[in-house]
C-alpha cells in the first residue's frame, strides 16, 4: 500500500502524537481512499493489515482533529498568501437503528424536508484568492434540543459552544460566514464576543431602520438616531455601486443599517437580480467592511458545500456502522480529514489531478502493491518503478 507522503510530512510538524496513535492515523488514512465498498471497520480491516477490533478500539479514542487539520492549512501553499476566512454549516447523514446516539429529526437539504437521522455541524476555512476550502472541525449535533433559539440551552448554543472550542486556535481569522439560518442573536453576540465578524443572510422582509445623518435639532430630549423604516421595493437611499464583476445583471447597493430585533448595527448589501427584479439581503457585523468583499466572502460560503460532497462520494462521511457517541465523532473527522490530506497531496504534487482520480490511483496502489507482495517481486518492482507509476495511474485523469 502506497502511504501518501504528506502524512509523514504533518506528523512532523506533529511531535505530541504517540508513536501508536500516528501510525494507526497514517494506516487508516491511507486506507479510506483505497478500500472499495462502504467505509466500515469490517472493510477497512480488508484492505489493510489491522484486525477489525483494532479499528473499533481505536475509533473511542481522543484525537486532536484541530490540531491535525491546522497542520495540514499550514502546509497549503495557498495558505501563506491569501486571507482565510472561517465557514459554519450542518450537513445530514441518514442512519438508523434505536441504539445510535444522536438520532432526530434534522433537515435535509437534499429532501428539502427534516428526516430522521444525524447532523454534522462542520466548521471550515476558506482560503479567499485559491478558494480552497479544508475542514476544521466535525462535531455531531445532540438529540432532543430544541430548535428555538430563544430557549435555555438550543442547538444554536451547540453551534456556538463549537465555534468557541475552534476559534481559540485561529487568532488570524476575523471574518466567518453562515447561512441565513445562523442569523440570530446568540450567534452574532457570540461572534461579537470573541471579536469576530459573521456575515450572513437576512430575511427578504428583515426588518431594519435607516440610521439619522442630519443636524441635531435644538431643545431637550435625547438626539434622533433613525429616520425611517427601509423598504426594499425602493432603494433609492442606499448607495447604488453597480453590477456584479461576473454577472451584470446583478445590481449591488449598500447602507449601513440598524436592527430593531438583534439591536446591532449591519453592513447591508441588497442585490438586486435585474431580469426579475428578485433580491438577495447579505449583512456584515463589520460595519466598516466594503459591500464588494461582503458579497466575495459570502458567494465563498459555497465551498463548505462542496466539502460535504466530497466527504460524502469520496470518504464514507455516511457509512460509519458504529452506534456510539465517541465513534461516531472519531468517524466524522476521519472523513472530513482524509479529504483534506488527499486536496493537501494534490497541492503539493506536480500534477493537479481530480479526487475522482486520487481514488482510482490510491486504489490502484494499493492492489498493485498487494500483488507485488503476493508474488515475491517487491523488492525488485517498488511502487515508484517507473512501470509500475504507469499500472498505479491507470484510468486516472489529470484536472
Amino acid at each position: 500500500m502506497r502511504t501518501p507522503k504528506v502524512l509523514s510530512l504533518i506528523f512532523a510538524n506533529m511531535p505530541a502524537i504517540s508513536k501508536w496513535q500516528r501510525r494507526f492515523i497514517i494506516t487508516l488514512l491511507t486506507t479510506v481512499f483505497a478500500l472499495r465498498g462502504r467505509l466500515t471497520f469490517t472493510n477497512l480491516s480488508r484492505f489493510s493489515p489491522l484486525h477489525e477490533q483494532t479499528f473499533r478500539r481505536h475509533f473511542e479514542k481522543f484525537f486532536d482533529w484541530i490540531a491535525f487539520n491546522l497542520t495540514v492549512l499550514s502546509l497549503a501553499p495557498s495558505s501563506k498568501t491569501g486571507q482565510i476566512i472561517g465557514a459554519l454549516d450542518c450537513t445530514f447523514v441518514a442512519k438508523s437503528g434505536k441504539k445510535t446516539y444522536g438520532l432526530d429529526r434534522f433537515w435535509s437539504s437534499s429532501l428539502s424536508k427534516a428526516e430522521r437521522g444525524l447532523e454534522v455541524s462542520v466548521v471550515a476555512l476558506i482560503e479567499t484568492q485559491t478558494r480552497q476550502r479544508f475542514a476544521l472541525d466535525a462535531a455531531q449535533t445532540p438529540p432532543n434540543l430544541s430548535q428555538t433559539a430563544d430557549e435555555s440551552y438550543s442547538r444554536i448554543d451547540f453551534y456556538m459552544e463549537q465555534f468557541s472550542d475552534c476559534v481559540r486556535a485561529l487568532p488570524e481569522v476575523t471574518y466567518f460566514v453562515a447561512d441565513g439560518y445562523y442569523a440570530k442573536e446568540k450567534v452574532f453576540s457570540a461572534m461579537t464576543g470573541q471579536d469576530r465578524y459573521l456575515i450572513t443572510r437576512l430575511r427578504s422582509d428583515a426588518n431594519l431602520r435607516y440610521l439619522y445623518q442630519g443636524p441635531r435639532k435644538k431643545g431637550p430630549g435625547a438626539p434622533k438616531r433613525y429616520d425611517g423604516k427601509v423598504r426594499f421595493d425602493d432603494l433609492s437611499r442606499f448607495d447604488y455601486l453597480g453590477g456584479l464583476d461576473d454577472k451584470r445583471h446583478i445590481d449591488l447597493y449598500s447602507k449601513r443599517l440598524n436592527s430593531p430585533h438583534f439591536k446591532r448595527d449591519f453592513r447591508v448589501v441588497v442585490l438586486v437580480n435585474t431580469r426579475d427584479n428578485s433580491y438577495v439581503v447579505l449583512a456584515s457585523t463589520d460595519t466598516g467592511q466594503s459591500a464588494r468583499e461582503v458579497v466575495r466572502f459570502y458567494r465563498l460560503r459555497f465551498q463548505i458545500e462542496l466539502l460535504f460532497r466530497d466527504a460524502k462520494q469520496f470518504a464514507g462521511l455516511c457509512h460509519c456502522q458504529a452506534r456510539s457517541q465517541e465513534k461516531l465523532d472519531f468517524h466524522f473527522n476521519v472523513s472530513l480529514a482524509a479529504v483534506n490530506v488527499a486536496r493537501l497531496e494534490m497541492l503539493l504534487s506536480d500534477e493537479v489531478i481530480s479526487l475522482t482520480s486520487y481514488v482510482r490511483q490510491a486504489y490502484n496502489g494499493w492492489l498493485v502493491g498487494h500483488l507485488l507482495s503476493q508474488l515475491g517481486l517487491r523488492r525488485r518492482f517498488g511502487l515508484n518503478h517507473p512501470q509500475v507509476e504507469r499500472v498505479i495511474h491507470m484510468g486516472s485523469i489529470a484536472a
